[in-house]
């Protein structure tokens, strides 16, 4: 049998028995991140603790870089005449490295891969530590390694080939040095240690056409000098849809492994370390022994801690003691001799722990996640922990045990000291253990000092894994300081200057930043795919699903989200779903849960019905931060209000918004609200009732017994008012104290009657800034009574320089007209008050009044009064024709014009308006920003023109709304 074939049995016979099931199990790394070698902080930046390296490079590194297939690793050619023949591979322990070379090696084996290879010879770092004693040549150790290659010595030549690689795996389990000025080693029959011979083949002394392959966590990878390195490549960890399927794999039910990527995702502790393999599968395995298939789902955030004292709990806690101590007694021996930590452990380091070979390899067998046995030369049986963040679970575990009650904040200070002294960052991961365990066992108060010494090193070392450190033990740490400083700029922490605020909060930026807005694809959009969100819902202010195909499937979700200590939801507008009662009443489930945050929550035109009332109407008087809820466009009726109103009566109910519009409700309804206002309306400031027929009878017992000056904005347009309602609404206008700035009253039957009355109170005192009257019958007989109030004095404008009048009128800004019967004269009569020098009003809204040529002479003085403050004027739906707007430009040619938006829609215009129109803006061209003359018979070559004016820079003009009959 040739060299080749017999290395190729070797290989296949020893990874074969590693079993099947161990490569279908184990989702292999299939890409490698490529880095220049030559950049001068490479391994300076590898020097550190791979928990560190996962934050920054789930982030950053596998987007900038450049990622190849794993197959591309063996392919590459050394550089024969330098030094550089080594290629390193780093990664966070568990990521795949062995297996990656394991696979590597069996695929060569059963040629299946690597073709160009002629001989592959793949070595242990840790089993090289059992030849620390000997003394042999390199043909020796590989023949001490692979006995089946008696006939090595003859086949010599064949070793010093570009097509002959050997592959070590593991340099963080070396136990022996690596020295580089050892002495030199040409020939491979010469004897010497084995760490002579590692570095001379690695220097390229020793078959220095060859390829090696070295494998290795992070913080050992600068044992190796850039001098020596061909290509430094690094594994990737999971991708997001690996890690899914590796959970559905190892649960097995897709819907338990749904609820457990939620868990897992949404709990900001776990910090991407659900994307390393190993800690995933710690983590399905978890998963799958404690998620009940009828629990339902609640998203309760766990931390790493948690995740494994399950693991540790479901075990022999006799034999788990023994590791305990195993542990403890590594991390003190480290302390003490400042050697590196040990991975791997033989028969002499049982001794101390009371541990013998047969238990050991027994517990293996039955808990493989936690403790593992492997054999090696010389048919040598190690052991190793299932991944070293157990062992450091384990020897945090047992310090905390062992520690005594008194000292034990002392001692952890110390360990915090260490943590932000250590490069490499030896105590990252105790530390975490240990601030988790300290809150699940309760064994300090949360107001010791180690808590404020903690969050004091943080700052000042501006230590990002110190605090995900204290994060284990509080998930929201810091949280308030860092609001605290955003909002004041100072330091809410004595001896902390802000600029270590500065640095801390720039760093963490990207681990806490939270999106404004969760919206979905309008073409996904539906239950399912809300629920693969849900980690993007957690993590937004606002989740806007308006529209979205969901259903009550959705809502333990939504409610799992609000109960999550950790979501900073504010808003979620659930409107136009086929959310129902039953789904309302999950979802306040989560409304009444003391950890929600939301103040908004909207569900308009949800289908809901009077039962979903009596739910919300609990969640009003236990959900203390709830202060806007929109249920308009459901059918919930006088009965719905009824069940409601219990709540908005309560004293615990801060609701600030209540929008009611289109519900059905009549006045028995009003009379339910009113009486529940009656106990408690201190907080409400806008309340909507529109398009219910509530009538005066509704209204009357509204206003008599809530007092709607407390408002900011009342809305009840099209609510079957008539002016018998309007004597109350001006009693409130009329009040000094009235908060009231916006009133909708639109499609109302008022009348001039009606709206007297509401002139009346609004020229008495009133702050009132916005008034809609569309649609509410007034003629030109109600715009005498609106002419006094615009030519009256203002409040704000009122002082001992100024005549007080008998009229101290209005602040209005907006003020809408529409559709009313004011005609010419009517129009006239309010233009006066355009010109008043103390008004404040900007927009007005003329459209289907009735309107003619003949009132556009007294419009174009108006808006060219240097008093006039009109912005935007709509004249639609009037029968202006092109004589009303030639006058109109008259005030639009004007420098003093300040109309910005002019709506001309459907007034019976043709192309000589648009000649008028250009002529005006050319005139004034830093006035008109919008013109919309939509509905008129204009020709091409008119709206051409506009187009080109709008384009050109010279005009404000850019909006243009036209179209030719």
């Amino acid at each position: 049998m040739d060299l080749q074939t017999c290395l190729k049995t070797t290989l296949k016979n020893k990874y074969q028995k590693l079993g099947e099931a161990y490569y279908e199990n184990s989702l292999l790394p299939s890409r490698l991140c490529y880095r220049d070698i030559r950049q001068k902080d490479l391994l300076a930046d590898m020097h550190k603790h791979e928990f560190c390296y996962v934050h920054s490079n789930c982030l950053q590194s596998w987007i900038a870089l450049p990622t190849v297939p794993l197959t591309d690793i063996l392919s590459c050619d050394c550089k024969h005449s330098s030094s550089k023949r080594t290629v390193i591979t780093v990664g966070v322990s568990g990521v795949g490295k062995t297996t990656a070379v394991q696979r590597c090696a069996l695929e060569w084996a059963e040629g299946k891969e690597y073709h160009h290879i002629h001989l592959l010879f793949v070595l242990t770092f840790w089993e090289l530590n059992l030849l620390k004693q000997n003394k042999l040549s390199l043909i020796e150790l590989l023949q001490t390694f692979y006995s089946e290659l008696q006939d090595l010595d003859a086949n010599v030549g064949n070793l010093n080939k570009n097509n002959v690689w050997f592959v070590v795996d593991g340099l963080d389990e070396y136990n022996l040095p690596l020295n580089f000025s050892s002495p030199i080693v040409t020939d491979v029959s010469e004897v010497s240690t084995v760490d002579v011979l590692v570095t001379n083949l690695i220097m390229g002394n020793l078959l220095s056409n060859a390829h090696v392959w070295i494998t290795t966590r992070y913080a050992a990878a600068s044992r190796i000098p850039n001098l020596y390195l061909l290509k430094e490549t690094e594994v990737q960890w999971f991708s997001e849809q690996q890690m899914e399927q590796h959970f559905r794999t190892i649960i097995g039910d897709d819907d338990l492994a749904n609820k457990a990527i939620d868990q897992v995702k949404v709990s900001r502790s776990l910090d991407f370390l659900y994307l390393v393999p190993s800690i995933c599968t710690i983590m399905a395995n978890v998963f799958k022994n404690h998620l009940k298939p009828n629990d339902g789902l609640k998203l309760s955030p766990v931390n790493l801690t948690q995740i494994y004292t399950l693991l540790v709990k479901a075990s022999n806690s006799d034999f788990v003691n023994k590791l305990k101590k195993l542990a403890l007694l590594e991390i003190l021996k480290r302390n003490v001799e400042k050697e590196k930590e040990m991975y791997v452990f033989y028969k002499d380091d049982f001794v101390l722990s009371d541990i013998s070979v047969e238990e050991a390899s027994t517990f293996s067998k039955e808990f493989p996640l936690l403790w593992r046995e492997e054999k090696g030369l010389y048919n040598t049986t190690v052991f190793r922990f299932g991944h070293w963040s157990i062992q450091h679970y384990l020897s945090a575990s047992a310090n905390l045990e062992y520690t005594d009650v008194f000292s034990r904040s002392r001692c952890f200070q110390y360990f915090v000291d260490e943590g932000a002294r250590s490069v490499e960052g030896t105590y990252d991961v105790f530390l975490r253990f240990i601030f988790g365990l300290i809150r699940e066992h309760c064994v300090l108060e949360p107001t010791d000092e180690l808590f404020e010494y903690t969050k004091k090193k943080i700052l000042e070392c501006s230590s990002v894994t110190l605090y995900y450190c204290l994060r284990e033990y509080d998930s929201l740490a810091l949280l308030n300081e860092v609001k605290f400083f955003r909002k004041y700029g100072i330091s809410p922490i004595d001896d902390i200057a802000s600029k270590h605020f500065k640095v801390f909060i720039k760093k963490i930026r990207f681990f806490q930043e939270m999106y404004k807005t969760f919206q979905m694809q309008v073409s996904a959009r539906c239950d399912e795919r809300l629920l693969r969100e849900l980690p993007a819902v957690l993590d937004s202010r606002m989740a806007m699903l308006q529209f979205s195909n969901l259903t009550d499937k959705c809502c333990p979700a939504l409610a799992a989200v609000l109960s999550t200590r950790e979501s900073f939801l504010k808003v979620i507008d659930l409107g136009y779903n086929s959310i129902s009662d039953k789904g309302v009443m999950t979802l306040v489930e989560g409304l009444n849960n003391q950890s929600c945050r939301l103040k908004t929550l909207r569900l308009q035109g949800c289908g809901l019905t009077s039962q979903a009332c009596q739910y919300l109407a609990t969640a009003l008087t236990q959900s203390l931060k709830l202060r806007e809820l929109d249920l308009s466009c459901n059918d919930i009726g006088d009965d719905g209000l009824r069940l409601l109103s219990s709540g908005l009566g309560s004293l615990e109910c801060h609701l600030e918004i209540l929008k009611l519009s289109q519900c059905n409700i009549e006045h028995q309804g009003c009379y339910h609200l009113a009486t529940a206002l009656q106990k408690n309306s201190s907080h409400l400031k806008v309340l909507d009732l529109s398009i219910n027929m509530v009538g005066d009878k509704g209204a009357n017992e509204l206003l008599q017994k809530f007092d709607i000056s407390k408002l900011k904005k009342l809305e009840v347009y099209h609510c079957g008012l008539t002016v018998l309602s309007c004597k109350n609404i001006a009693e409130a206008l009329k009040s000094e104290s009235s908060t009231l700035i916006q009133l909708n009253l639109s499609s109302n039957s008022l009348k001039d009657a009606g709206f007297a009355l509401i002139c009346e109170g609004m020229y008495a005192w009133c702050r009132l800034e916005k008034l809609n009257v569309s649609r509410c019958g007034i003629t030109g007989l109600g715009c005498f009574y609106l002419s006094k109030v615009l030519c009256s004095v203002s409040q704000l404008y009122s002082s001992e320089f100024l005549q007080k009048t008998d009229w101290q009128a209005v602040e209005l800004k907006d003020l809408d007209l529409s559709i009313n019967f004011l005609g010419d004269n009517g129009v006239k009569e309010i233009l006066a008050g355009l010109e008043n020098p103390y008004s404040h009003l900007k927009t007005l809204n003329l459209s289907f009044c009735n309107l003619t040529e003949d009132c556009c002479a007294e419009l174009a003085s108006g808006i060219a009064s240097e008093d006039c403050i009109i912005s935007k004027l709509d004249l639609s739906g009037n029968n202006l024709q092109d004589k009303g707007v030639r006058r109109l430009c008259v005030g639009l040619r004007s420098p003093q014009c300040k109309l910005e938006i002019l709506s001309l829609r459907t007034c019976g215009l043709t192309s000589r308006s648009i000649q008028f129109l250009i002529t005006a803006i050319k005139s004034n061209p830093e006035s008109l920003i919008e013109l919309h003359v939509i509905g008129n018979s204009l020709e091409d070559s008119d709206i051409r023109e506009l187009t080109e004016l709008a384009n050109n820079p010279k005009y404000s003009l850019y909006v243009i709304d036209v179209s030719a009959d």
